[in-house]
């Protein structure tokens, strides 16, 4: 910390209206459910948040989805950053919590708060707000920030809306810092593995399985060779696993079935690896047998349709994130948080995204908790009251700096 006085000042703001302001703010965030797909719902929890960010000053940009389906996602900031660089901040207001399963209120047990999307990630939310309301309370010379406070409606789903904002504000950004759940030990996540959905589709001729079986041309049987070939991809020591995780086809027992299809997760460690797999999927439209020697030759006239694509490239270390790392630790450990560097982590997040698009990130700043994704989610709200504290300290001083 710079200026060790203005740190106890900040940190002594964000106490003060931590149990009277923001737990409330999140216990309100909580209880407006917002499951993705619940486009209505989703906004209203987002109009939350934005009466939240007027309150510290805050501009609201909202970019709506084109097709309509998500809720509109909002870029804050503050009015003097206009069209300029500025650090990144990033979070969600969407959940996997729909309202069918009942899971839909705050509670509070101590320490523990629990709720749909408290851990992932709307208590994050809250601090990005807080940290900038200490900011304006303490210093308001420096609370007009360089700062873009970036909340998508689409993240659990893949970000397919929001991608496309992010690769247009990822040339103004400077850095960004990510606010999913915090991992064990306080450590800060630099890599994530990458991740793919693809669906092979094979039309082959339909029969009468007693009748007419020669005439047929089984996709099933074709389907099962490309699984095949698809499942052999998985190499454990690269980190590349690929999973047929749902396959369907035919129409009865007795029909040689014209249709056949399956849907093939896809994981990555590396951006080289991710172009590999895709390269390998595609290809199979073209040749699907490619190197099988032993294919009965009537099902070398079936149609193979490969769709979809790499849904968010690996998030790979770079020195410039190892960078916004090493300035960001020294105020958490001043708020008394732990530091160090996170193993890699499997699952995706929008810091793939904005990696990928050359902004130095880190990941994994949100309080500590678990079991996100489940009804048992819970986050640690000391863990919460300290990670708003640190970013507080760190925008006060940092915010500035270009960390590409």
């Amino acid at each position: 910390m710079r200026d060790p006085l203005l740190g106890a000042a900040l940190r002594a703001a964000v106490d003060a209206a931590f149990e009277t302001e923001q737990v409330p703010l999140l216990q309100r965030l909580v209880d407006l459910p917002s499951h993705t797909y619940a486009r209505d719902d989703v906004e209203i929890a987002a109009a939350a948040l934005d009466e939240a960010a007027a309150a510290v000053g805050l501009t609201c940009t909202k970019v709506p989805d084109p097709t309509g389906r998500f809720a509109d996602h909002r870029v804050y900031a503050d009015p003097s950053v206009g069209d300029g660089p500025s650090l990144a901040l990033v979070g969600h207001i969407d959940t996997v919590f729909p309202r069918s399963l009942g899971f839909l209120s705050f509670r509070r047990d101590g320490d523990v708060a629990r709720g749909p999307g408290v851990l992932d990630m709307k208590s994050g939310l809250t601090s990005v707000i807080f940290a900038l309301r200490a900011l304006r309370a303490v210093a308001p010379a420096r609370a007009g920030l360089p700062v873009r406070f970036i909340v998508v409606s689409d993240e659990e789903v893949g970000s397919p809306s929001s991608a496309a904002m992010y690769r247009e504000l990822a040339p103004k950004l400077t850095g960004a810092l990510v606010f999913e759940s915090g991992r064990e030990g306080d450590t800060i996540v630099t890599r994530r593995k990458g991740g793919g959905l693809f669906t092979i589709t094979v039309r082959g001729r339909a029969a009468h399985a007693g009748n007419n079986h020669r005439k047929g041309v089984n996709a099933i049987h074709a389907l099962a060779l490309l699984v095949d070939r698809v499942e052999r991809l998985t190499d454990y020591s690269r980190g590349v696993t690929l999973n047929v995780g749902l396959i369907e086809g035919g129409t009865a027992k007795n029909t040689v079935p014209a249709s056949a299809k399956c849907q093939i997760d896809a994981r990555f460690e590396t951006v080289a690896d991710a172009e590999r797999v895709a390269a390998f999927l595609n290809a199979l439209q073209r040749e699907p047998f490619a190197g099988l020697t032993d294919v009965p030759e009537r099902l070398r006239e079936v149609v193979v349709e490969v769709t979809g694509g790499i849904t968010r490239p690996p998030m790979e270390a770079s020195a410039a994130s190892q960078r916004l790392r090493g300035v960001y630790e020294p105020y958490a450990a001043a708020c008394g948080l732990q530091v160090g560097e996170c193993p890699l982590q499997g699952g995706g997040s929008d810091a793939n995204l904005l990696a990928a698009d050359g902004v130095p990130c880190v990941d994994g700043l949100g309080p500590y908790g678990q079991h996100f994704h489940e009804t048992e989610e819970w986050c640690s709200l000391d863990s919460l009251r300290r990670r708003t504290a640190a970013l507080a300290c760190f925008l006060a001083e940092e915010a500035g700096t270009c960390f590409r």
